[in-house]
């Protein structure tokens, strides 16, 4: 999706713990694809982190996690299908406008990330409120940026999403946690779900 260029002058912070990885306690510092070094290299890169939340016990667990270099987020948003590149682009078009969003934010003086991360970008529920969300924030070597990320996206809408896509891209999908993520049998079946990188 074609949004206008930013330039950031201030609109960043040091990147905060719940985008941290859950397996280590630390900053993601390697790019899951390349392997390209994070934080020293002033790299811009993606974190994409899945969460359940069991809302009857009050807590969450991450479900699935990844920092992603921009160039390697690019060469996958390319390998999908020119159809589901297409309808997810216009789902989001319908759904999200980014640039008042993030002006809104902005205006308010607003810097505080639970902010832009406590509601579904799509349906507006509440994050306290869903069973599974994925959020997402761009950053630059060792701070986050406030691009049109950070947000959160809730099950409900990655549904949605899901069932626009062609085979052809869900298979990429599938090929993608082979290739990248090396999952352990147990958790193949349960992260073999493709809202996990539809975003």
């Amino acid at each position: 999706m074609k949004l206008p260029d930013l330039h950031i002058i201030r609109e960043y912070s040091e990147i905060p713990k719940i985008f941290y990885s859950a397996e280590t306690g630390r900053p993601f510092s390697r790019c899951v694809s390349c392997e390209k070094h994070l934080l020293t290299t002033g790299e811009q890169y993606v974190i994409e982190k899945a969460i359940r939340n069991y809302q009857k016990f009050k807590t969450d667990d991450t479900i699935f996690e990844y920092a992603m270099c921009v160039d390697c987020y690019g060469k996958i948003q390319k390998s999908f299908s020119e159809r589901s590149k297409q309808a997810v682009e216009n789902y989001f078009l319908q759904n999200v406008n980014f640039v008042e969003r993030r002006a809104q934010l902005l205006e308010q003086g607003n810097l505080r990330l639970d902010e832009w991360i406590s509601r579904c970008i799509v349906k507006e529920t509440p994050v306290q409120d869903l069973d599974e969300y994925q959020i997402l924030c761009q950053c630059h070597g060792d701070k986050m940026l406030f691009t049109y990320l950070p947000f959160m996206i809730g099950g409900d809408a990655t549904d949605e999403i899901v069932q626009l896509l062609s085979n052809e891209t869900l298979g990429e999908i599938d090929g993608l946690y082979d290739d990248f993520f090396g999952l352990s049998p147990e958790l193949q079946g349960l992260l073999n779900d493709p809202r996990f990188l539809v975003v």
